[in-house]
């Protein structure tokens, strides 16, 4: 499984999404959070950090870069304008300016800077407030995606089709029968406690990259090395710094007790969706149960309280990395998942990171 944390061990500095070399880094003075599993357990759902959320969710107007809500991203807005855009890192380090204000990175108006260190601050100098103008409006909107679902035209108002106005509405309501015909037998796939770390991920509320070690930060899911007992929970077989060194040297430093096998241990997650799609391409399940913890360390990694008519930039990246990307294929392809909320889902203990956008997104 995975998650989201730093080692604080010196000796695996923990990835800060670019290089530590890096102009951008330079410019930005991206935040390496160095957090044990404990440290993070206890208050990784309390980082609300004093940032701002999206314009929208907060009831913000936009700002000009020279407004105090944007001081900590205007030097690096500026920079990137002008002459950051043709450094060679640059297209891995604004992959996002695409889908957030769909236009070319090389091409974008400082307006449209403003609006991706906004939604997805490339290296954590997140914007306090949306730009008034950019090139594609509305300029406090991250993410536009989504569009009419299939079958709903017929009935909107269901509540299949019909985005409920609070997170909590339709609860306790009836979904629709689901209908299986032809001649049995029926094959239902069931999975649970699938989730991984989207290290490609921007985070924005000044949040640390989800990147437990080197590697982490690779497109997919990846893993949260997570302190492993025996079977009674008496003995600690492996704890958190122990893990992380297993991950950072393949599996050539590792304590036993860990139990590490590289190829498996480092990619739980593809392993299972690849066995999931082999095995859906025979059997054609009617439909997938999802018994929850969805994404790993702590749901999506956001505040709640986005309009349950809009999806966060936050919410699409992670979805694509973690689900939409994994599973799929014949057999997959189309299929209802009827999922329920884990408790990483819910942020923790604090249940205030962004679960409401799941169900919004469904």
């Amino acid at each position: 499984m995975a998650g989201h944390a730093y080692s604080s061990d010196p000796s695996v500095k923990a990835l800060r999404g670019f290089g530590q070399n890096s102009s951008i880094e330079n410019q930005s003075n991206a935040i390496g959070h160095d957090t044990l599993e404990d440290e993070y357990l206890q208050d990784s759902n309390q980082s609300q950090l004093g940032s701002e959320e999206n314009g929208r969710e907060s009831g913000l107007s936009c700002r000009s870069l020279n407004n105090p809500s944007n001081s900590v991203c205007a030097p690096v807005v500026r920079w990137a304008a002008k002459g950051g855009k043709w450094d060679p890192q640059a297209a891995d380090w604004f992959k996002d300016m695409q889908s957030i204000s769909k236009v070319d990175y090389k091409t974008a108006s400082e307006g449209d800077w403003q609006k991706l260190y906004f939604c997805a601050p490339p290296g954590g100098k997140q914007c306090g407030s949306p730009p008034c103008t950019c090139s594609n409006p509305p300029c406090d909107v991250c993410f536009s995606g989504g569009g009419e679902k299939e079958g709903c035209s017929a009935n909107p108002d269901s509540i299949a089709c019909k985005r409920p106005k609070t997170a909590l509405e339709y609860n306790g309501m009836k979904w629709k029968d689901i209908k299986v015909s032809g001649q049995g037998p029926f094959t239902v796939f069931a999975i649970g406690d699938w989730g991984g770390m989207d290290g490609t991920l921007n985070p924005i509320e000044g949040r640390p990259n989800l990147v437990a070690y080197p590697g982490g930060h690779k497109p997919g899911p990846s893993v949260f090395p997570r302190t492993r007992w025996n079977k009674q929970h008496s003995l600690e077989l492996c704890n958190h710094k122990e893990f992380i060194r297993c991950y950072s040297s393949d599996g050539r430093d590792c304590p036993p007790g860990c139990g590490f096998v590289c190829g498996i241990d480092d990619q739980p997650q593809i392993l299972v969706a690849n066995s999931m799609r082999a095995r859906a391409a025979k059997k054609k399940p009617e439909f997938i149960l999802n018994v929850g913890d969805n994404f790993y360390w702590g749901g999506i990694e956001k505040k709640c309280g986005t309009p349950m008519n809009e999806l966060s930039y936050t919410t699409h990246h992670q979805f694509n990395q973690i689900f939409e990307n994994i599973y799929n294929g014949p057999g997959l392809d189309g299929k209802v998942w009827l999922s329920v909320l884990g408790n990483h889902d819910w942020g923790g203990r604090v249940f205030n990171n962004g679960w409401d956008q799941q169900i919004a997104y469904t």
